[in-house]
């Protein structure tokens, strides 16, 4: 008797290069894809939250400027022979700074006694955080990305238009939010 034995060869025993990197290929594909939805819902959540951020501090400042007029009001009221104009401290009178166009200021908010003050070149300095969370100007805190600015127009004797300006740069982006407002003379 004779034994005889078949050697069969096993082509398709395992997976081929080419079949292993179409695998990978399609894995990475489909692996890829979820993660860019993810940073680029990120993304979308950081702008908004800088959005966010940079509306309620030009509205701020809007506030603030409102505040210097209505405190210039009472000052006349309860001086009537006073001759502070209705715009002291934001037009230049009396050795105050001006914010006339195309001159900038900065608004500290948390420094009523001198809340407002010239940018130098047009260029104003970043806001700051303190420790106790509120932005400020005096550069006591960390330093943040945004700048707020204001700049006042008049267009009469009685009227002015106010804009409040915070920028900040996100991701190599430069972004921007305007706050206008017209002010107009009580007195």
């Amino acid at each position: 008797m004779i034994m005889t034995m078949n050697h069969r060869s096993s082509v398709h025993a395992g997976f081929t290069l080419v079949e292993t990197l179409v695998a990978i290929t399609i894995l990475s594909i489909a692996i890829i894809g979820p993660f860019h939805a993810v940073q680029s819902a990120l993304n979308g959540s950081y702008t908004a939250r800088d959005y966010l951020a940079a509306s309620a501090l030009a509205q701020e400042g809007m506030e603030q400027v409102r505040y210097i007029r209505g405190n210039n009001y009472l000052y006349n009221v309860a001086n009537p022979s006073s001759t502070r104009s209705w715009l002291y401290g934001l037009d230049g009178s009396g050795g105050t700074p001006s914010c006339g166009a195309p001159a900038k200021c900065t608004v500290d908010t948390t420094n009523l006694s001198t809340p407002i003050a010239v940018c130098l070149n047009g260029t104003c300095s970043p806001l700051s955080l303190s420790t106790t969370n509120l932005y400020n100007q005096a550069e006591v805190g960390t330093v943040t990305r945004f700048t707020r600015s204001v700049t006042i127009t008049s267009s009469s004797a009685n009227e002015a238009t106010v804009d409040v300006t915070v920028t900040w740069i996100s991701a190599h982006t430069p972004y921007s939010v305007t706050v206008t407002s017209v002010l107009t003379n009580w007195l």
